[in-house]
């Protein structure tokens, strides 16, 4: 898993924080206006080596990692086109 990486949840939009299931478990933070993250838990052992998915913290929906990381890339592309966009009146 890559820092830069940035997640949305498709079925409730979440983009706040969520679990991480991979080789190892960890809990990610993100802030939206910076566009990254923000804070992420210390990786402990998953039980499930298997196991490859985020949970969104907030629905709790399995999403799988590259379609919530596609998401969320054109997500952040498409809020910082707005942010610096100019204001029309």
């Amino acid at each position: 898993m890559r820092a830069q990486e940035f997640f949305v949840c498709q079925y409730c939009g979440n983009t706040k924080i969520f679990k991480v299931f991979s080789a190892n478990f960890q809990v990610v933070v993100q802030s939206l206006e910076a566009g990254r993250r923000i804070d992420e838990s210390g990786m402990l052992p998953s039980l499930r080596k298997a196991d490859n998915f985020i949970e969104c913290s907030s629905c709790f929906q399995k999403l799988d990692y590259d379609a919530a990381v596609h998401l969320g890339n054109k997500y952040i592309s498409k809020h910082q086109k707005l942010a610096t966009s100019p204001a029309e009146a």
